[in-house]
């Protein structure tokens, strides 16, 4: 079964269209890649399918999650969906966080929007539980921190941890490794990937950098204006490009990695 299916989608703020007729699949426990360039629409793509576009924003077409249509339904509807099924790991977590309150905080309220009765020894036994699984050592420390105790890519690891907290089903991962190291990079698309493999999580994820896409996805589109020029497994679009644009994208990339095993 598709977990998310798109449809002709697309996305405008007043006369600028920004995604145009955009359409996709993404099966349980899969991880699709959108590359493109900046500003081609990547971001905004993955804001509409959370609905979280703003008021400005006019969507039209179809995004089914679970066989339930997304566009259209009320906020309300929305809110109980976002953070549970739906979670988003931000680009930049550092800016994601607020610099005043400890990083348990953070995982309080993610649980209590959708489990108001949910008990602060058990939100941390949670959190910390999470934190291990992503590698990340004295986590009960890391729980008592504040955003600007901890380096960028344990910022980042935190908000994957966040994200997680609900157990979704789907992550959007917007750029979520631009703002960090090589090293923290490296660590992000792993702690990524093992969600993936181990706990069946389905994740979005889009990046300018094909080697991030490389490393990472199932299958590929590639974005340029708004539209998906080319998508399609791994292999084929990166293996055998038809567009231009796609083949124009691999030729700048010296050598891609393999996928994650």
């Amino acid at each position: 079964m598709e977990l998310l299916t798109v449809k002709d989608l697309s996305v405008s703020y007043g006369d600028k269209r920004i995604v145009d007729h955009v359409s996709f699949n993404l099966p349980d426990s899969q991880i699709l890649g959108i590359v493109g360039e900046s500003g081609c629409g990547k971001t905004t793509l993955l804001r509409a399918v959370m609905a979280a576009g703003g008021k400005s924003a006019s969507l039209q077409g179809s995004v089914l999650f679970q066989g339930s249509e997304l566009v259209g339904i009320s906020e309300k509807q929305m809110r109980s969906l976002r953070g549970k099924e739906i979670a988003m790991i931000p680009q930049n977590a550092f800016l994601a966080m607020d610099p005043t309150r400890k990083v348990l905080s953070l995982f309080q309220e993610t649980i209590r929007v959708h489990n108001h009765n949910a008990k602060k020894a058990e939100v941390k036994e949670q959190a910390a539980e999470l934190l291990s699984r992503l590698h990340l050592e004295e986590p009960d420390r890391i729980l008592t921190s504040y955003p600007f105790e901890l380096s960028g890519g344990m910022c980042q690891r935190v908000m994957i941890a966040v994200a997680m907290i609900n157990r979704p089903k789907l992550l959007l991962a917007d750029e979520p490794t631009s703002a960090l190291d090589v090293t923290s990079q490296k660590q992000v698309l792993q702690e990524l990937h093992s969600l993936n493999r181990d706990l069946g999580v389905a994740i979005l994820l889009v990046s300018h950098d094909l080697g991030v896409i490389a490393h990472m996805a199932d299958r590929v589109a590639v974005m340029k204006n708004g539209i998906f020029v080319e998508q399609g497994t791994r292999e084929e679009v990166l293996r055998s490009p038809k567009d231009p644009f796609t083949q124009r994208l691999i030729a700048a990339v010296p050598k891609l990695p393999e996928k994650e095993a």
